[in-house]
Protein backbone atom coordinates (compact mmCIF):
# COMPACT_ATOMS: atom_id res chain seq x y z
CA UNK A 1 0.00 0.00 0.00
CA UNK A 2 1.44 3.31 -1.09
CA UNK A 3 0.66 6.82 0.09
CA UNK A 4 -0.95 7.54 -3.28
CA UNK A 5 -3.39 4.63 -2.77
CA UNK A 6 -5.03 6.45 0.15
CA UNK A 7 -7.44 9.20 -0.89
CA UNK A 8 -6.79 12.66 0.52
CA UNK A 9 -9.31 14.02 3.04
CA UNK A 10 -10.55 16.63 0.55
CA UNK A 11 -11.19 13.92 -2.06
CA UNK A 12 -13.09 11.87 0.52
CA UNK A 13 -15.13 14.92 1.45
CA UNK A 14 -15.97 15.53 -2.22
CA UNK A 15 -17.01 11.89 -2.63
CA UNK A 16 -19.26 11.97 0.45
CA UNK A 17 -20.95 15.18 -0.70
CA UNK A 18 -21.38 13.89 -4.26
CA UNK A 19 -22.86 10.61 -3.00
CA UNK A 20 -25.21 12.46 -0.64
CA UNK A 21 -26.43 14.73 -3.45
CA UNK A 22 -27.22 11.71 -5.64
CA UNK A 23 -29.02 9.94 -2.82
CA UNK A 24 -30.86 13.13 -1.83
CA UNK A 25 -32.49 13.31 -5.25
CA UNK A 26 -33.79 9.76 -4.87
CA UNK A 27 -34.88 10.36 -1.28
CA UNK A 28 -36.72 13.54 -2.26
CA UNK A 29 -38.75 11.68 -4.88
CA UNK A 30 -39.56 8.80 -2.51
CA UNK A 31 -40.52 11.10 0.36
CA UNK A 32 -42.52 13.31 -1.97
CA UNK A 33 -44.70 10.36 -2.94
CA UNK A 34 -44.97 9.35 0.71
CA UNK A 35 -45.93 12.87 1.81
CA UNK A 36 -48.72 13.10 -0.74
CA UNK A 37 -50.32 10.02 0.77
CA UNK A 38 -49.36 10.24 4.45
CA UNK A 39 -48.90 13.93 5.33
CA UNK A 40 -45.99 16.22 6.08
CA UNK A 41 -42.55 15.08 7.25
CA UNK A 42 -40.27 17.12 9.51
CA UNK A 43 -36.55 16.48 9.86
CA UNK A 44 -34.12 17.36 12.60
CA UNK A 45 -30.36 16.85 12.63
CA UNK A 46 -27.65 16.94 15.25
CA UNK A 47 -23.88 16.74 14.87
CA UNK A 48 -21.49 16.16 17.76
CA UNK A 49 -18.22 14.50 18.75
CA UNK A 50 -17.30 12.39 21.74
CA UNK A 51 -14.36 12.92 24.09
CA UNK A 52 -12.09 11.14 21.58
CA UNK A 53 -13.25 13.53 18.83
CA UNK A 54 -15.10 10.80 16.94
CA UNK A 55 -17.76 12.54 14.84
CA UNK A 56 -21.43 11.60 14.91
CA UNK A 57 -24.41 12.69 12.82
CA UNK A 58 -28.03 11.91 13.68
CA UNK A 59 -30.95 12.64 11.39
CA UNK A 60 -34.51 12.07 12.57
CA UNK A 61 -37.68 12.28 10.52
CA UNK A 62 -41.25 12.30 11.82
CA UNK A 63 -44.61 12.88 10.30
CA UNK A 64 -48.01 13.95 11.53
Amino acid sequence: LKETDIPHRTKMCEQVIMTWKKYYKVLKVELGAFCRTMGRISFTADIWSDVNRSPYLAITGHWI
